[in-house]
């Protein structure tokens, strides 16, 4: 997939209201807080991306709302994608409004074009961070495939709020709803397993590329998927003392092991940025087998913490595509077409 055209209004410190980036490889470069970050952070939600903080943080100061508007070209034709960032008002929640092809839209048509895989200094959180960095991550990645994975994802977090309400009630009724939750959540623990399966490979190639050593991608679940019901009433009375359900898809990790070793405790910064990469390369690559097209990658900060070799394979995977787009402080050799940013304005 190849973005023909962004164009914005109002996003956070971007002054230039269009964007169109040639062919091949881009670099946006200028200096620290001057924009770059938030012009991947445009071009990414344009294209349907999910941003962790809140979009009202995308909102310009002394500002309601925002717009982000690409145009897009696939191997089916050309696409537009509309989104509305909008800030709670009397009367309206704000939140997300969203277009393809000027008909109104959910995340889950976005879904039908490949969109765009970012990658940021904040990606050493799957590896460094929480479970829950690494939970959204697995999450994210297959609702990309799958609406049913969004829609049961949904139905088990309503489950789970009702199952914990009882729990601090006393455990009244609990039994309907540990079939809810068992059900849908058995659900997500089958589905996760089976992307991991077709991920792990794809990350596993990428590290070799950029490090040596050998990583292995492996689900630590709190319970397999056929016993999940069974699992729940016997931990009903441990429950009932946390007031929480202590197993289930929403208490699973995601492990990362290099060289046999768990890359939260033993590895370095520089391996942990190497894994973290790898990530978002494999799910590049398996978005790519998915939709049969690349779709837009977008690297933040590509040369932070990164050697010569980790650059030069980033540089040559990012050159190989129709379409990427990096940001520093400084453009790589060879590196394409280079724009410049200062305040919000480029060019």
């Amino acid at each position: 997939m190849r973005l023909l055209r962004l164009r914005q209004t109002h996003f956070r410190n971007l002054k230039s209201p269009e964007f169109a980036p040639a062919p091949g490889l881009t670099t946006v470069v200028g200096g620290n807080a001057q924009g770059k970050s938030n012009l991947l952070e445009a071009i990414y939600l344009a294209l349907g991306g999910e941003l962790k903080n809140g979009l009202s943080d995308r909102i310009a100061f002394g500002q309601t709302e925002a717009w982000v508007y690409a145009e897009v070209e696939t191997q089916f034709g050309l696409s537009r994608l509309e989104n509305k960032l909008s800030l709670p008002r009397p009367g309206t929640p704000g939140g997300r409004e969203l277009w393809l092809n000027e008909t109104s839209a959910s995340l889950k048509e976005f879904a039908q074009l490949p969109g765009a895989v970012l990658l940021g200094p904040d990606d050493l959180d799957l590896v460094l961070g929480p479970p829950e960095g690494r939970r959204r991550f697995l999450d994210l990645l297959l609702s990309r495939f799958s609406a049913r994975y969004r829609a049961v994802l949904s139905a088990y977090s309503r489950a789970l709020q009702q199952r914990n309400a009882l729990l601090k009630m006393g455990g009244k009724g609990l039994a309907v709803w540990n079939a809810e939750l068992a059900k849908y959540g058995t659900e997500i623990l089958s589905l996760r397993r089976r992307m991991l399966g077709k991920l792990s490979p794809l990350a596993r190639e990428s590290y070799r590329e950029l490090a040596p050593g050998e990583l292995h991608l492996e689900l630590v679940e709190t319970t397999p998927p056929d016993e999940f019901l069974p699992a729940l009433e016997d931990t009903v009375q441990q429950d009932l003392e946390r007031g929480a359900t202590s197993i289930g898809p929403h208490r699973d990790d995601l492990a990362m092991r290099l060289d046999g070793r768990d890359a939260l405790k033993f590895a370095s910064r520089g391996e942990a940025r190497s894994i973290a990469l790898a990530l978002r390369l494999g799910e590049h690559r398996l978005l790519w087998q998915h939709y049969d097209e690349a779709p837009l990658l977008l690297v933040d900060e590509w040369h932070t913490e990164l050697d010569p070799r980790r650059r030069g394979a980033l540089l040559s995977y990012a050159q190989s595509l129709p379409q990427a787009i990096l940001a520093g402080l400084e453009a790589p050799p060879n590196g394409g077409e280079v724009v410049w940013i200062e305040a919000g304005v480029w060019s």
